[in-house]
């Protein structure tokens, strides 16, 4: 078997110094074609022929009389690397020494194998041309081997980047699509590419306003450029998108679901796997270029089929241009360096495009799921705020305030955080835990999960009709003692002691309305001051006597509940609502995460915890929380003090809010170079309100 493609050996004579009679047997596998040609009209022609090797014979005057044109063909030949010449002189034509000088300054440019002097036998002549032979077919062998070996590892490179990208965690489909595009033409030294993909593919199917079902069928579909690679000129697409309408080529992809090659009008033949010439429309009207410097010479397609035969895309392919350092700036550079595309190109890209038909089967299975998990965070987001209205929107704005923090710390280059980096599954991983941070709230009880203030109304009205019972009491108490006492003595009421019994029951009123007056300022959850304290704790002391009987003004339990120094809850009450956090974390737990998004439990679990081990419910510090959760907690705090929506508090002003926050860095709560990241980058910023002004990036 031969080590060379070539087969064939034509030895062109311009001048004929004896006759050449050459078998098979002397040529090895050679087959050897001797014709007499004119030199110019060879070298004007110029036709590419890539499958034979050609050796020249003519004297050094026509050598040199031509220069011009044998250096154009050696330039723009197809087979140059595998041409040769042989140079004769004849007793008509002895060039002179100052010719031979000219000669042999420009031996370098081109490829002369022999330089016989006259007088030469035919014997001699015989033999150089033999050696000329030999010489071409193992040059051309050694070349094609070393062409080869670098194809091949350029294939091998290119199936192993696909099938790693494929397997890849990061993987995404259109970032595949790109490297399918890049490798098909790198391996086929294509000059253009288009990958085109199915209009919306990863969008859900939309819901049909009339009950049209026809329409819907007959709809047809639509192709959009999805990657684009131009290594000469400009090329691009005549209408966006394609379809089966308006594109042949197009048609053709979608209902024969075959591919398609095409060189210069001649149909390629390779029905056997289903690539079938395409003689109809040859110059590719689907595209468009400047035709006073492009045409196309050579292109192929393949669709992008699904495993499940649906076609969801295809590659264009255009001119296969002779080797990578071929630049096309004009026609003549086309007609030199475009070839077609061989059918083991064909088979590459074939493979190629399967495994991106795979890989788009791939991508919409994980997509299809990704928009499952998505309703499935919007229906627990409802779930959250249907127990928990006043906080609705907050799952929301922590996601967004989470996620462009991480995206500011990727593009921190200095402090603690400045080698640090998210991945792009990692801040979906944050946005996601984000959405899902309070989800555990579904497990508190409403009553407590909405308390607005320290006592409930129901207790609060308890206290109130206790206050008035015992008004009453006392009225009706002094009144009777009074009836009483007139009837023993036997005497008439007199004004004096009916104003004095008056006054009595106006002083305890008077103190029991001062006294309401301070517990309904005291049932707010603001922070309880020294003076409202000393108040309850005088209200608590107090009894009123009536008769033998000491009525206090109010329980124990009342007490303790309007003495809370901050906010509305009790320690019980607040310990139920730091458990949600707990419910997250065993729910989350229980959803079948996948690696990228496996974090998600822990992130969650972790938001509330500070880094001096106050935080709940685990009192983990510093280096035990992650960082996701770290910047959560710097989130959560800052939304939860500048809300809008709750009824309960007053938003805090964004400048404010900060000086808060840093206080609790201060403090060591809170990570302070990630709050330095979150102020610097102004991600406050992301849910300012457009009524309200802008943070400024200061904080006290």
């Amino acid at each position: 078997m031969s080590i060379s493609p070539f087969h064939n050996i034509d030895v062109i004579l311009f001048c004929k110094p004896f006759d050449i009679k050459l078998s098979l047997s002397e040529i090895n596998e050679l087959r050897v074609n001797v014709k007499e040609s004119n030199i110019q009209e060879e070298f004007l022609i110029q036709k590419s022929d890539p499958e034979n090797l050609k050796l020249f014979i003519l004297t050094p005057q026509q050598y040199y009389n031509n220069r011009d044109e044998l250096k154009k063909f050696m330039e723009y030949g197809t087979n140059s690397k595998h041409t040769g010449f042989i140079l004769i002189e004849n007793k008509n034509e002895i060039p002179t020494i100052l010719l031979r000088k000219k000669i042999l300054s420009i031996y370098k440019d081109l490829n002369i194998l022999a330089d016989l002097k006259y007088p030469i036998t035919k014997q001699q002549f015989y033999h150089e041309v033999k050696n000329a032979i030999y010489f071409l077919f193992l040059h051309s062998s050694y070349d094609y081997l070393s062409s080869f070996s670098v194809l091949r590892d350029l294939e091998s490179q290119a199936m192993k980047d696909i099938s790693q990208a494929m397997t890849h965690k990061s993987f995404f489909a259109g970032e595949f699509l790109d490297l399918v595009l890049k490798k098909s033409m790198e391996i086929t030294t294509a000059d253009a590419g288009f990958i085109l993909i199915k209009d919306n593919i990863f969008d859900p199917p939309a819901e049909p306003k009339e009950a049209n079902t026809a329409h819907i069928l007959n709809k047809p579909l639509k192709f959009i450029q999805k990657s684009k690679i131009l290594n000469s000129q400009k090329l691009f697409l005549k209408k966006q998108p394609l379809d089966i309408d308006h594109s042949h080529l197009t048609k053709i992809m979608v209902e024969e679901k075959v591919s398609v090659s095409w060189f210069d009008e001649i149909i390629s033949d390779k029905k056997n796997n289903k690539i079938v010439g395409f003689k109809k429309n040859p110059h590719l009207p689907e595209v468009e270029f400047d035709h006073k410097t492009y045409k196309i010479k050579s292109y192929c397609a393949f669709p992008i089929q699904l495993p499940s035969g649906e076609v969801d895309g295809f590659v264009i392919l255009i001119n296969k241009r002779l080797s990578e350092a071929n630049t096309l700036d004009k026609h003549l550079d086309i007609d030199n360096y475009v070839t077609k595309f061989n059918s083991h190109d064909l088979n590459l890209v074939e493979s190629f495009t399967n495994q991106a038909g795979i890989a788009l089967e791939h991508a919409k299975l994980i997509n299809d799921l990704k928009k499952v998990f998505e309703s499935f965070t919007a229906a627990s987001i409802i779930a959250i705020e249907s127990r928990d209205p006043t906080t609705k929107g907050h799952s929301e704005r922590v996601a967004t305030l989470t996620v462009g923090l991480a995206e500011a710390l990727n593009k921190t280059s200095t402090g603690i955080y400045g080698s640090f980096e998210f991945s792009k599954i990692q801040i979906e991983e944050i946005r996601y835990a984000s959405l899902l941070h309070d989800f555990g709230k579904i497990g508190v009880r409403e009553h407590i999960l909405n308390k607005e203030k320290k006592l409930f109304s129901h207790e609060l009205d308890k206290i109130h009709t206790r206050f008035f019972s015992i008004r009453d009491k006392l009225h009706i108490h002094l009144l009777e003692s009074y009836i009483k006492n007139l009837m023993l003595k036997n005497e008439p009421p007199n004004q004096k002691d009916i104003d004095k019994y008056k006054l009595e029951i106006e002083n305890v009123t008077n103190k029991l309305v001062k006294f309401w007056d301070v517990i309904v300022d005291v049932n707010e959850p603001a922070l309880l001051s020294q003076e409202f304290f000393e108040k309850i704790s005088e209200i608590a002391a107090t009894k009123i006597i009536v008769g033998e009987e000491s009525l206090p003004l109010l329980t124990e339990k009342e007490i303790n509940i309007l003495s809370i120094k901050r906010g509305s809850l009790s320690e019980s009450e607040r310990r139920e609502i730091e458990s949600h956090v707990t419910h997250s974390y065993n729910f989350l737990i229980q959803i079948p995460w996948s690696n990228e998004l496996r974090d998600i439990p822990e992130i969650v679990y972790g938001h509330h915890e500070r880094l001096d081990g106050s935080g709940y419910p685990r009192k983990l510090k510093d280096k035990n929380i992650p960082v996701q959760a770290k910047m959560m907690a710097i989130t959560d705090v800052f939304d939860a003090l500048v809300a809008q929506d709750r009824p309960y508090k007053k938003a805090v002003p964004y400048d404010k809010a900060l000086n808060i926050l840093a206080a609790e860095v201060k403090n060591g709560k809170l990570d302070g170079e990630l709050f330095r990241i979150f102020v610097e980058a102004q991600v406050g910023d992301l849910i300012i309100p457009q009524n309200q002004p802008p943070t400024s990036s200061s904080v006290a």
